[in-house]
């Protein structure tokens, strides 16, 4: 308490020296010193974030839309260093039809929010797509293989259909589980189920209609937690003998139309029910939009007692939506987040606050990649699920082989097949760097590497064969513009391995440069403004494709992403 104490005098001391009573996301993140850590802890584009504690070890979800394998899972033991431990979904068009190579029209679709959950020694993860319907997925082994398959509603009909979101379970001390979701169709409302103990059926809801595939799926049945439009962000948790639904709602704050975290709680599941607003989010004013809406995520404890809010920035930017932890104390038997400086009772936004624990985890957001082990790094993500027989790491081991094939749309960036991307990170300048082996390209081949977000804008330099020659071309495009493209270079003849490079800074701006021999490097003098589009933020991609024959590949040799200058 007295720490919570002395943080909301110092925050709240800062107001009477102007733009500082805001604070605002800087260069500087994590631990930063003096037993304090700076948010937010992840600026990339971890959006969604479910968490849980099991022992030491704190593990957590954030969905992959349309990027495959799907909903990436982190660990930590701090709550303020993180690590990639793999994903639960390797074949996201399972799914989704949509989701595949063959379609391609996953932007703003596929694995959203979900929740994690640890219940008799089994890790559950419930999600939903907005097309696909509802999922459950389940492993012994968090790092390892997970089990997917459709829920069922309680005639047995899996649970396949649109218009669902935000699911999160809750096994009541008498063995009977529930599952709450949103529908965000006719009814956006959170509604509450019975479920079964192995959390893969509904036991009081039941499709109505022909619950066909894409079509959205009304339930009879259930229970309406709140018949208030716009709540969703679900979670359901029990402590001390009451039970809590957390949802975000849209609400007018501050003369803002924004969404806030709210929270209900009841001695029964059923209700009746209080309900306390627990942040407001100064909203998107010029001087106040630096908190970004923190809203959806989880309230979780450290084995010492302490309590804290994981939660995402739902106002996202070029970087996504970031992931901050802040305080919480109970209070009256209610979560109080953050610090109220304004007096009126409810939470605001926290840049710094004292760490959870005094060891430092040692774990970290895995970037660079020599792609010499038998598998893919848990850092890469695919743009949409991939053709696999189009991609290796055994034909030529040391390499990732991209082997080039048509875009499902000739002329659309963003229907590439073959593209490996991970997450671009706010540092204060990133650096990355790829190593490209051309010997075995084809004509009419493209393959390069890019900055791309959630369908909309993306920038590259690539190298293209035509006519036996190797050129280098820049090309970019942002959204509701035409395609600009340039020629940077005639590349020698002979050439068989180049280097492609975008530095970073933190206001989003990529510059681009190339090499020959990887030491020195030629600028591009073209500039790209990271974007954010379709609730995505940029990415970083290596790609190939052919739209004349399916022809030809790249080696990649290696991959290196880092900060270069905090």
């Amino acid at each position: 308490m007295k720490t919570i104490v002395f943080l909301a005098a110092f925050w709240c001391a800062l107001a009477a020296f102007g733009p500082a009573a805001h604070g605002q996301q800087t260069a500087s993140f994590g631990d930063v010193g003096g037993g304090m850590f700076r948010n937010p802890v992840i600026p990339s584009d971890y959006s969604d974030p479910d968490l849980i504690r099991v022992g030491d070890d704190y593990y957590g979800i954030a969905s992959t839309f349309c990027f495959s394998p799907g909903m990436v899972v982190i660990h930590s033991r701090d709550l303020v260093n993180w690590e990639i431990a793999g994903h639960v979904i390797d074949d996201i068009a399972f799914l989704n039809p949509d989701l595949g190579w063959e379609r391609m029209k996953g932007y703003y679709n596929g694995v959203w929010a979900g929740s994690l959950r640890y219940h008799d020694g089994v890790f559950y993860c419930h999600f939903a797509t907005p097309k696909g319907g509802w999922f459950v997925a389940r492993t012994e082994d968090i790092g390892g293989k997970w089990r997917v398959e459709a829920m069922r509603d309680s005639s047995g009909r899996e649970l396949r259909g649109a218009g669902w979101d935000d699911l999160c379970p809750l096994w009541d001390d008498d063995g009977q589980a529930y599952i709450v979701a949103s529908n965000f169709g006719r009814n956006w409302f959170p509604h509450l189920f019975k479920m079964s103990p192995d959390g893969t059926q509904l036991l009081d809801g039941t499709i109505t209609g022909s619950g066909d595939l894409f079509q959205n799926m009304e339930l009879a049945g259930g229970y309406v937690v709140k018949p208030f439009r716009t709540a969703e962000a679900n979670k359901l948790y029990k402590w001390n003998g009451m039970y809590y639904i957390y949802f975000s709602e849209v609400r007018n704050i501050h003369g803002n139309r924004v969404r806030v975290p709210v929270m209900r709680r009841s001695k029964s599941i059923y209700g009746p029910y209080e309900e306390r607003i627990l942040m407001h989010s100064q909203g998107k004013e010029a001087d106040k939009e630096a908190d970004k809406e923190p809203n959806q995520g989880t309230i979780i404890d450290t084995p010492q007692g302490d309590w804290y809010f994981v939660t995402h920035h739902g106002t996202g930017d070029f970087d996504g939506r970031v992931v901050s932890v802040l305080p919480v104390v109970w209070e009256d038997g209610w979560p109080s987040i953050g610090e109220d400086c304004d007096a009126d009772g409810v939470g605001e936004m926290v840049w710094e606050v004292r760490r959870p624990v005094k060891e430092v985890f040692a774990g970290r957001l895995q970037t660079s990649d020599d792609f010499s082990d038998p598998v893919l790094a848990p850092q890469w993500e695919w743009n949409h699920q991939p053709r696999a027989e189009k991609w290796s790491l055994d034909e030529r081991p040391g390499c990732l082989r991209l082997h080039a094939f048509a875009q499902l749309r000739p002329g659309d960036f963003f229907s590439t097949g073959n593209m490996l991307s991970q997450r671009y990170i706010r540092w204060g300048r990133g650096e990355a760097t790829v190593e490209m082996e051309l010997g075995g390209m084809a004509e009419g081949q493209q393959a390069g590497l890019a900055h791309f977000n959630g369908g909309k804008d993306y920038a590259g330099v690539e190298i293209r064969r035509n006519h036996g020659r190797l050129y280098l071309v820049f090309a970019r495009r942002y959204a509701g513009e035409p395609l600009y493209e340039t020629i940077l270079a005639l590349l020698p003849r002979g050439t068989r391995r180049l280097y492609l490079r975008t530095e970073m800074d933190f206001e989003g701006r990529a510059s681009w440069s190339w090499s020959l021999d990887g030491r020195k490097f030629d600028p591009c003098g073209e500039e790209y403004r990271l974007k954010w589009g379709s609730y995505r933020g940029d990415r970083i991609g290596i790609y190939t494709f052919n739209n004349r024959e399916e022809e030809g590949f790249v080696d990649i040799g290696g991959f290196t992403y880092e900060e270069r200058v905090r």
